[in-house]
């Protein structure tokens, strides 16, 4: 426009000068706002490109403003959190809105020790272990997460925010709690567990291989098993051990092995090689060893007992005498696999019969090898003819010459004519004998008379009052072990528990009646493991 003015040539110029200058403002300005529009665009850009960065990473991600509201949360962050994000929710409702616990106490994480937190009051925080519980899906997993915080800063080192990136280690923490069980389960296990080096070289052995084996884990740590050979294997056996596990094949025997202090033992030994997995390479070989040499022994022992059980029961009568107008039976439950009472039948000429029911002091091996040797003097003497006193004094000598104070024999013996019902009886020290009549009264009661045999040299021998079996009357002979038993209550079965079976089953056969008072025995007992051996002794007249 200013060209069509009536200038003169001065003006002339001065106009054009100004022109240009124009001219060159209009092109700086739209470079300006070219170049801002351009920073804006590539902003924008790289804001898009930082935010689907920050979206698909797959450690969690949250940004949040100095007031606490979140700014950036990502993808990774809602799948672990939950993504309970609520409006206006405050940094002290977190860790209860998030699940956030500390996981040494168990507790919900204090507010101003969360990680993020700490970085908004400009705390680099370095790696926090949380564990994440979803309050509001209790059907979910628990999530191990590593946490690390930093605040965010502007170029004057104001406080913007702070930023939380959290990792799942959840497969991590279980391996780990997996690989503390196995070193848990290995250190307390009874078995003893050393492992080599591929050379053989102890690297660790267990508490019970230091019990076992006495070789503390100092000693045993850089030997090799060399250190147990006892020298009862065959070089034949080593070869075949080494060539086995080299190969990689477990190998399993029983060996003889030597504690420190030169003891042999036997143990089961399984011997595994182990491999890396990256490779496949034989690394080291680990070994288990159980100590077989208590339980050998006690399976000897038992065997033993088995046998002596077994010996025992044939001295026992295998059936009753069978004599016209009598029924009579006898049984024993052992509290052990051998027992201290003992029951006999001695048939003798001119139709006699000899009762005898006795009972060794204690339990076990020792007292069934003093019944054993108490019956076979009872049968000796009784079938030289002698009479009762004379018997019960001839036993009682022979059982001087075998026993300690610690051991006697309390025994009930009769003599029965089977003909008349006549019976003569002497009691050392046993348990009573009871003779019901047919309605279940007890007519006569066989109260001790003498004292223990086995004793006393000059103890003598008192016999009871002779009695007459009648027809339809019982008599009932126990050891103790059916009159002491206890109820869980402590209450005894006591003579009249005794009793009180027989009364039920006075229509029964002798051997009906044994069996029950057997079993109403164990009865009140309710469970409970047998006491005492228990023998009972029924004789009939029909």
């Amino acid at each position: 426009m200013l060209a069509y003015l009536p200038f003169t040539g001065h003006d002339r110029a001065v106009t054009l000068g100004i022109e240009v200058f124009l001219g060159y403002e209009m092109v700086v300005g739209l470079l300006v706002l070219t170049q801002a529009w351009n920073r804006e665009k590539n902003l924008r850009r790289h804001n898009e490109l930082m935010g689907s960065v920050i979206q698909s990473v797959s450690e969690g991600v949250v940004v949040a403003a100095t007031d606490g509201s979140f700014l950036v949360v990502n993808e990774a962050a809602r799948r672990i959190t939950g993504d309970r994000r609520g409006p206006g929710l405050q940094a002290v409702d977190w860790s209860g809105s998030y699940g956030l616990y500390q996981p040494e106490s168990g507790r919900l994480f204090p507010t101003a020790e969360l990680p993020l937190v700490r970085a908004l009051r400009g705390e680099h925080v370095g790696e926090t272990d949380v564990l994440v519980h979803n309050p509001q899906a209790p059907g979910t997993a628990d999530v191990w997460v590593s946490v690390t915080a930093a605040p965010i800063l502007d170029r004057r080192g104001e406080l913007l925010g702070g930023v939380t990136v959290f990792r799942d280690i959840t497969e991590k923490k279980h391996a780990e709690e997996l690989t503390q069980r196995l070193s848990n389960a290995v250190e307390q296990t009874a078995d003893s567990v050393f492992i080599t080096d591929r050379a053989g070289r102890i690297e660790y052995v267990n508490p019970a291989f230091e019990t076992t084996t006495g070789y503390p884990r100092a000693e045993a740590v850089g030997a090799t098993p060399r250190l147990l050979k006892s020298g009862r294997q065959e070089p034949e056996f080593y070869r075949t051990l080494w060539e086995s596990i080299s190969t990689g094949t477990t190998f399993k025997a029983t060996v003889i092995n030597r504690k420190k202090g030169g003891e042999l033992f036997i143990a089961e030994q399984t011997i595994t090689p182990m491999r890396d997995s990256r490779n496949d390479e034989l690394t080291h070989f680990v070994a288990v060893m159980r100590d077989l040499t208590d339980r050998l022994k006690f399976e000897g022992q038992g065997l033993e007992l088995r046998l002596a059980a077994s010996m025992q029961q044939r001295l026992f009568p295998t059936t009753p005498p069978r004599i016209p107008g009598w029924d009579i039976a006898g049984a024993f439950s052992p509290a052990l696999a051998t027992c201290g009472d003992y029951f006999d039948f001695i048939e003798l000429p001119d139709h006699r019969l000899v009762l005898a029911v006795a009972d060794v002091c204690g339990h076990g091996m020792g007292p069934a090898l003093i019944t054993a040797a108490t019956r076979g003097y009872v049968r000796s003497l009784a079938r030289t003819g002698v009479p009762l006193g004379e018997l019960v004094a001839g036993v009682n000598r022979l059982l001087l010459d075998d026993l300690d104070e610690r051991h006697f024999v309390t025994m009930l013996l009769a003599s029965l004519e089977t003909q008349t019902g006549k019976l003569e009886w002497a009691n050392m020290g046993h348990p009573a004998g009871y003779l019901l009549d047919a309605s279940g009264e007890v007519r006569v009661v066989l109260e001790s008379t003498s004292k223990p045999l086995g004793l006393f040299a000059e103890a003598g021998c008192t016999l009871g009052e002779p009695c007459v079996i009648a027809a339809g009357e019982t008599l009932v002979l126990v050891t103790d072990g059916a009159i002491e038993a206890e109820s869980p209550a402590g209450q005894v079965n006591g003579a009249d528990g005794v009793l009180r079976t027989i009364r039920t089953g006075l229509d029964t056969t002798a051997r009906e009646l044994v069996e029950s008072v057997i079993g109403a025995t164990r009865a009140h007992a309710a469970g409970a493991p047998q006491a005492d051996d228990i023998t009972v002794v029924v004789v009939k007249r029909g």
